[in-house]
């Protein structure tokens, strides 16, 4: 361990009523193999017996830092241990997942070694229901195992956000003024700090090395149906983060309405009734005009999910819908496919390939 006070690392672990999980998780991050850390753990008001799991294991490990506090939602929760670190990265572990044992070893090296301000891994899905670990890649691979500028290599903004699987400098996110916003509850605040920090990052190495162990199970609060319109208080504090930085929201506008695409498209997915056809309505209303304008950002998108795109978006947008009908009488004769990192144009109703191009999120940096 290092002999100066400053810790290499700060954990943040917020916690609510995980009294089922909370000890595979704790274990996982006091036997990492990184030891030079403080875990601040952030007690959000539990009912449970989440709290008194918690004072057992600061009694055993002295680098454990406990915060415990009134239920004020993940947002003000995450924001107290961002505020409570003193560390040179700053880590978050959800308090239902668990992590590997070179997690912060192989990330410490990774920051310091390629000296960036977020070093990030891929992880594994964890089906709580069946027990089965699922690994589908969730890192680009284009952009893996080197250093990148999100705004230039921009395919991270449309991955999943994932702000568990790495660590960020704390003098980056003070410095830009990153933080959550607090917001009742525990739905989608990952969001629009996922989005500010890619915006801000210069620095970005990925891994595609799985860390995180990351659990999926039925109840989770970001499944809720009554949360229909959450996620647009996400996207209007992203508009306004980077809307009060010259010259920003210019660069990262298209980016900023495909990820705002990407994420309604998933939300609008989750719903039904009468809260399906609200969300609809005003999935139109915000992203229309930045469709008809073409202030989308469309790379890696084949004909068929542009068409996609505009059925859903832009049904009652007249232009619209004769560059559909166009697109449409269009793929009878030529048709694209996604293949991996690049997109095959066929004709002879798709049969012969005789255009094949990468797909290469390629920005103008800032």
């Amino acid at each position: 361990m290092r002999l100066n006070k400053q810790p290499a690392i700060s954990v943040i672990v917020p916690v609510y009523n995980v009294e089922k999980y909370l000890r595979q998780c704790l274990d996982s991050i006091i036997g990492q193999i990184f030891e030079d850390m403080e875990i601040i753990v952030v007690n959000d008001g539990s009912t449970d017996s989440s709290l008194a799991i918690i004072n057992e294991y600061a009694e055993k490990d002295n680098r454990i830092q406990i915060i415990d506090k009134p239920n004020e939602g993940y947002g003000k929760t995450m924001n107290r241990g961002i505020e409570a670190a003193s560390g040179e990265y700053i880590g978050i572990v959800e308090s239902d997942d668990w992590i590997e044992p070179d997690m912060y070893e192989t990330l410490y090296r990774i920051a310091k070694s390629h000296d960036v301000d977020v070093a990030k891994s891929d992880f594994l899905l964890f089906h709580n229901e069946n027990g089965e670990d699922e690994h589908k890649p969730h890192i680009p691979e284009r952009d893996a195992q080197r250093v990148i500028n999100p705004r230039h290599d921009y395919a991270i903004f449309y991955a999943q956000p994932s702000i568990w699987s790495a660590i960020y400098q704390r003098e980056f996110l003070n410095r830009n003024n990153i933080r959550f916003l607090e917001t009742p509850g525990a739905s989608f605040q990952d969001t629009s700090f996922n989005f500010k920090v890619w915006a801000m990052a210069d620095r970005v190495y990925l891994t595609t090395k799985p860390l995180v162990n990351y659990r999926k199970h039925s109840g989770q609060s970001i499944q809720g149906k009554d949360k229909t319109f959450t996620i647009c208080g996400e996207f209007n504090e992203i508009e306004r983060y980077i809307s009060s930085r010259p010259g920003l929201f210019e660069k990262l506008e298209k980016i900023f309405h495909r990820a705002k695409y990407n994420t309604y498209k998933w939300n609008l997915s989750r719903l039904e009734g009468e809260n399906r056809a609200a969300f609809y309505k005003q999935m139109q209303l915000e992203l229309t005009p930045a469709l008809e304008r073409g202030a989308i950002d469309l790379t890696g998108m084949t004909s068929k999910h542009r068409l996609k795109l505009w059925r859903t978006v832009a049904s009652q947008s007249f232009w619209l819908k004769i560059r559909y009908t166009l697109i449409n009488l269009t793929r009878w004769l030529i048709k694209d496919r996604q293949c991996n990192d690049f997109i095959e144009t066929r004709i002879l109703f798709g049969l012969v390939t005789v255009w094949k191009k990468p797909v290469i999120y390629k920005g103008g940096g800032v």
